[in-house]
């Protein structure tokens, strides 16, 4: 089987190309949360397609607001599980950055 061609090409992607790729992601990421933080009042709804809406909403726990009244541990607990999955998948990105469907994964 032919190998791809391009980005895709094995290892023509570099650990620190691979950082740029995911610092531009989470940079885009608190853009646009920016975005809708200033144009949107809490609740306000836009309809972009008849499947897509954006609305704004705060989530004061987890996913579905799942511990929100658990007293403010809950806060740091997911911070710290956030680091720790950053960290855990720079180090994947590190090991694997010659295998782009890997990384890009």
């Amino acid at each position: 089987m032919p190998s791809p061609k391009g980005l895709f090409r094995k290892g023509s992607v570099s650990r620190s190309q691979w950082l740029i790729i995911a610092l531009f992601l989470i940079g885009l990421d608190q853009v646009t949360k920016l975005a809708i933080a200033n144009l949107f009042q809490l609740g306000q709804h836009q309809v972009v397609t008849s499947w897509f809406n954006l609305v704004r909403v705060h989530n004061s726990g987890a996913a579905f607001s799942f511990l929100a009244d658990a007293g403010g541990w809950q806060r740091w607990f997911f911070v710290g599980l956030g680091i720790a999955a950053v960290v855990y998948l720079g180090v994947l990105i590190a090991r694997h950055a010659s295998q782009t469907w890997f990384a890009l994964a």
